[in-house]
């Protein structure tokens, strides 16, 4: 997910067209020239004249983005945290299922509290680490309001146990897949919601 556009890149002076990509913390140019830098590495973000323009150390590139050029701008100056993402905010009933890394349940609880254990939560998380895992979904399912959200967690790049996988699980068990996010270098996740014609 993220930002994406077909534009001109100029790559250390080098132009081509490609395909630009920014989001999940890094800048990302395929052309002839190809670049794919973090947010955090590039020591400056300025835009002229409709092009993004872009330094990493002695690295420098130009995306001519048009209008979008702004908005590309403002992503990465000023990136999303994991539970923006995620769309926790504060007031939300969420539950975790399953381990997640040091870092994640202070998040989610510096944004809408302690976890819950009451019925009907907006938002679950759920971990998962292969197939004796999915039927958690089913179970995540039925513990959501009808407008909740499941969001199913795991490791990628596993050929075994994927995203083509964890989907059509979904999909027959009455969720319907809407969003996908990265978690963090080595976790991906895939954001459920119940089908608007069966809720109640």
């Amino acid at each position: 997910m993220g930002l994406e556009a077909k534009c001109v890149g100029r790559i250390n002076g080098h132009e081509s067209e490609g395909k630009a990509h920014c989001g999940d913390g890094e800048l990302e140019f395929r052309g002839d020239s190809k670049i794919r830098w973090k947010w955090s590495n590039l020591s400056s973000v300025e835009v002229h004249e409709g092009k993004l323009e872009v330094r990493s150390g002695d690295e420098y590139a130009e995306l001519v983005l048009g209008d979008q050029a702004e908005k590309w701008r403002y992503a990465i100056l000023n990136p999303k945290s994991r539970m923006d993402k995620f769309g926790l905010k504060p007031g939300m009933k969420y539950q975790l299922w399953g381990d997640f890394d040091g870092e994640f349940p202070g998040e989610a609880r510096a944004i809408a509290g302690d976890p819950s254990t009451a019925s009907e939560a907006n938002c679950v998380f759920v971990r998962l680490h292969g197939e004796e895992d999915l039927p958690k979904l089913i179970d995540a399912r039925q513990s959501i309001a009808q407008n909740g959200m499941v969001w199913a967690i795991w490791i990628k790049g596993r050929k075994e146990f994927g995203e083509t996988r964890v989907r059509e699980y979904g999909l027959a068990n009455g969720l319907v897949d809407v969003k996908i996010a990265s978690v963090s270098p080595t976790l991906t996740s895939m954001k459920f919601m119940i089908r608007i014609k069966d809720r109640t």
